[in-house]
C-alpha cells in the first residue's frame, strides 16, 4: 500500500548531500574520541530519520557518481579546478564515506550508481522513467543543474544544511522553479551554458553573468538563436565575447545538460522503503559515538560506557516501530529554569545548592573580554535538569521610560541582601564547575566576587581526554556527546545589525540560554566521568589543570606589557600584506574589488563567478566567514583570499594597532 497518491520515488543526490554535511562543521567537525570525524555521519543518520518521519517516500535510492564521465573525455578541464583536499581531511572523507554506506546498509536504503555515468545523468534518467509511469519523482539535491528536470511530476527538494552556515530546507516545483536563476526549467540548459559555472570548471561565456543572460534568454529564448543574433546585438561586450566563444557556449550547453538515457532500469520493487535494520543500525551509532541515539535504542548502560563489543548483545526488545517514533527518539524535553528576581528567595535557593554535590554555574555579561564585561545575569543548576537563573543587569530594548512595565533584577551580588549568594560563590567547601571557568572567575572577580572553589571544568575535562580535537565548545560538546543542540547567542540575541545587547535580552529567554550552559555543564560530567576514570586522566585534571585556572586567572587579570615599537613594525608589515592580498583577489576576481563591501563580494562571487549560494540573508546571498570557509574548502580561490585578508584585517585591527592604545 503506497504512503502517497499517487506514489512518490525519491532519488537522492548522494555525494551532494554528503559533501554539504561534511563541510557544513568544517570548521568544528564533530569527532569520536578516537580523533574519527563524523560530521558526515551525523548529518546523514539525522537526513534519513527527517526523510522517513517527514515525508514517508513510497520508493527512495541514493545514487553516487561512479568512475569518469563522457564530461571529462568531452572536456579534460571538466572539474578540474577543485582544490584538492589536503591529506588529513581527504583521509577523513574516504572514512566518512565508508560510513555513509555502512549507514544506508543499515537503513536499507538501496544504493545506485552506475560506471561511467555521474549520479546527476542516473538521477536524470530514474525520474524521467518515474514521471513517466506516473509517480511523482522528487530529486533531493542542492544543485542548481537539476532545475532543468523541474516538471510535471518532477519536483526538487534542497534538504538544507545545518551548522554555523544553515541552509533552510526548500520545496521546488514548476510554481517557484524561476525563482533561483531566474528563468523556467526550459531555459536552465542555455542559461548555464552561458554564465558556466566555476565549481565545475564549465567555461560558460566569459563578459556574461546571471543578469545578462536572463536579459538575453527572455528576448531571443534559447542559445542558438542568441548565437544566430549576436551580430546584432547593441551591446559591445556581449556581442563581442557571444562571437568570440560561441564555441565554448555550445560546449558548456553540451557539459551542463543532464541525460536522460542511462542505461539503468527503473526496477520500483527494488526501491521500496523498508524497515532499517535495527542492530545494525545500533551497532554503527555506537561505534559513531551517538550515545543518546544508540542508547534510547536499547543498548543501555553498555553503549553509555562506551562498552559495546559484539551487536548479539544488544537489547532490541523495546526498539520503536515506526518512522515517528524514531526520530522522535533523539528529542530532547525543554529545560525548565527558575527565575530568581528577589533576594528574599535566595535563602532557600543557597540552601538547595549547598545539599548538591557539585554546583556548575555560567554567566551572562556585556562583552566577551572579561575584563570589560558587567555581569548581567548568573545561572546556577543542582543537577542537569534542576537550574535557576539570577538576573543583575537586564534591561528593556526601548529604555526604562518608554517599557510597559520595569525589569525586575536582583541587587548587585555584594549588596548585604544577596549575602547568602555571596557567600556560597566565596566558600571553598562548595565543589563548583563551569565550562571556560577561567572566564567566569574574573567576570565575577570584576562584580566584587572571588569565586572559590573551583573543582570541574567541562571544557578541560573535553581536553584531557581528546586533547587533539578542533573544538572543545559546550554547544559541539553537547550535540556531540549528549544528543543535544544548543541555542547560539545569535539565537537568542539576533545577529547584524538587529543584534541587541545581552542586557535587553528578555530575562525568560537569557534564562533559558544561560540555564542551558550550567545544566549541561553537568551533564557533561556524568558522560565524562566514565572515561576520566578508565583512562586514568580524573588525577590529571583535578591535580594540574583545576589549580591552573587560577594561576591563569590571575596572569590575565594582571596582563603583560607590550612594545610599541615593535607593534609599530608589525601593523606597517601587515599593512604591506594586506595591499598585496588585495591585489590578488582582483586579479582571482577579474575586477576591483571592495574586500569590505558584502553587497560587492556577493555580486562578484554568486553573480559573476556563479558560485553555489548557501546561505541567503534579508538583503541577498551571504559573504559571511562560515560561507566563505566552506567555499574555500571546495576549491575556489576568491574565498580563501578574503578569507586570508579578513584575518589580517582582524590581526591589526583587533590587536596591533588596539593594544597599544589600552
Amino acid at each position: 500500500m503506497s504512503n502517497h497518491d499517487p506514489p512518490q520515488l525519491f532519488l537522492i543526490d548522494g555525494y551532494a548531500l554528503i559533501y554539504r554535511a561534511f563541510f557544513a562543521m568544517i570548521s568544528r567537525p564533530l569527532r569520536t574520541t578516537k580523533g574519527e570525524n563524523t560530521s558526515a555521519a551525523w548529518g546523514v543518520v539525522n537526513f534519513l530519520l527527517r526523510l522517513r518521519e517527514k515525508y514517508r517516500p513510497d520508493y527512495v535510492a541514493w545514487v553516487n557518481d561512479a568512475g569518469t564521465s563522457f564530461r571529462t573525455e568531452r572536456y579534460p578541464q571538466y572539474k578540474s579546478t577543485r582544490e584538492k583536499l589536503d591529506q588529513e581531511l581527504q583521509a577523513d572523507f574516504d572514512r566518512s564515506l565508508e560510513r555513509v554506506c555502512s549507514l544506508l546498509d543499515a537503513f536499507r536504503v538501496p544504493l545506485v550508481a552506475i560506471r561511467g555515468y555521474e549520479a546527476d545523468d542516473v538521477i536524470g534518467t530514474l525520474a524521467t522513467a518515474g514521471a513517466a509511469r506516473g509517480l511523482r519523482a522528487v530529486i533531493v539535491s542542492g544543485d542548481k543543474d537539476f532545475y532543468q528536470l523541474i516538471g510535471p511530476n518532477v519536483f526538487l527538494l534542497n534538504p538544507g544544511r545545518g551548522g554555523p552556515a544553515a541552509v533552510d530546507e526548500a520545496w521546488v516545483d514548476e510554481s517557484n522553479a524561476s525563482e533561483r536563476l531566474g528563468v523556467p526549467p526550459g531555459q536552465v540548459v542555455d542559461f548555464l551554458a552561458l554564465v558556466g559555472d566555476t565549481s565545475d570548471n564549465v567555461p560558460g561565456v566569459k563578459g556574461i553573468g546571471g543578469k545578462g543572460a536572463q536579459k538575453l534568454l527572455s528576448e531571443y529564448g534559447d542559445l542558438d538563436s542568441i548565437l544566430a543574433h549576436a551580430p546584432e546585438l547593441t551591446a559591445k561586450r556581449s556581442r563581442e565575447a557571444l562571437l568570440a566563444q560561441a564555441d565554448n557556449a555550445r560546449l558548456s550547453r553540451e557539459l551542463v545538460t543532464i541525460k536522460r538515457d542511462v542505461p539503468v532500469e527503473l526496477d520500483v520493487n527494488d526501491l521500496r522503503l523498508q524497515e532499517p535494520d535495527r542492530e545494525a543500525v545500533i551497532r554503527i551509532l555506537s561505534e559513531l559515538e551517538f550515545y543518546s541515539l544508540a542508547r534510547k535504542l536499547g543498548e543501555g548502560d553498555a553503549v553509555a560506557n562506551g562498552d559495546v563489543k559484539d551487536s548479539a548483545m544488544v537489547q532490541t526488545t523495546e526498539l520503536p516501530a515506526s518512522a515517528d517514533d524514531w526520530l522522535a527518539l533523539d528529542d530532547q524535553p525543554g529545560l525548565a529554569v527558575t527565575i530568581v528576581d528577589d533576594a528574599e528567595d535566595l535563602p532557600a535557593l543557597v540552601e538547595r545548592l549547598r545539599s548538591a554535590p557539585l554546583v556548575a554555574l555560567d554567566t551572562e555579561t556585556s562583552s566577551l573580554e572579561p575584563h570589560d564585561a558587567e555581569l548581567i545575569g548568573l545561572s546556577l543548576a543542582a543537577s542537569p535538569t534542576e537550574v535557576w537563573y539570577l538576573p543583575f543587569g537586564h534591561r528593556p530594548p526601548i529604555g526604562e521610560l518608554a517599557a510597559p512595565a520595569p525589569v525586575k533584577n536582583l541587587p548587585p551580588v555584594t549588596d548585604f541582601a544577596c549575602a547568602p549568594l555571596y557567600r556560597l560563590l566565596t566558600d571553598p567547601t562548595v565543589p563548583k564547575a563551569g565550562h571556560n571557568l577561567k572566564y567566569d572567575l574574573q567576570v565575577l572577580r570584576g562584580a566584587g566576587v572571588e569565586l572559590a572553589g573551583a573543582r570541574y571544568d567541562s571544557m578541560l575535562a573535553s581536553f584531557v581526554l581528546d586533547p587533539g580535537r578542533r573544538s572543545h565548545a559546550i554547544d559541539t560538546l553537547s550535540l556531540e556527546h549528549l544528543g543535544r543542540p544548543m541555542q547560539g547567542y545569535e539565537d537568542v540575541a539576533g545577529k547584524g545589525k538587529g543584534q541587541i545587547s545581552c542586557a535587553e535580552v528578555p530575562i525568560p529567554t537569557a534564562a533559558a540560554y544561560c540555564g542551558a550552559d550550567s545544566g549541561t555543564v553537568l551533564a557533561l560530567h556524568d558522560f565524562f566521568a566514565p572515561s576520566l576514570s578508565e583512562m586514568a586522566m580524573e588525577p590529571l585534571l583535578r591535580e594540574i589543570e583545576m589549580p591552573l585556572v587560577e594561576v591563569l586567572v590571575a596572569m590575565e587579570w594582571t596582563g603583560i606589557g607590550i612594545d610599541p615599537a615593535l607593534f609599530a613594525r608589525l601593523g606597517s608589515e601587515l599593512g604591506g600584506d594586506l595591499r598585496r592580498l588585495e591585489a590578488e583577489i582582483s586579479r582571482a576576481a577579474g575586477c576591483e574589488l571592495n574586500v569590505n563591501s558584502p553587497r560587492q563580494l556577493a555580486v562578484v562571487l554568486f553573480e559573476k563567478h556563479q558560485l553555489p549560494v548557501l546561505k541567503k540573508t534579508k538583503t541577498g546571498p551571504s559573504t559571511d566567514a562560515d560561507v566563505l570557509d566552506q567555499l574555500a574548502a571546495m576549491g575556489h580561490e576568491l574565498p580563501r583570499l578574503i578569507l586570508e585578508h579578513r584575518e589580517l584585517q582582524k590581526l591589526k585591527s583587533t590587536y596591533v594597532d588596539t593594544l597599544p592604545e589600552r
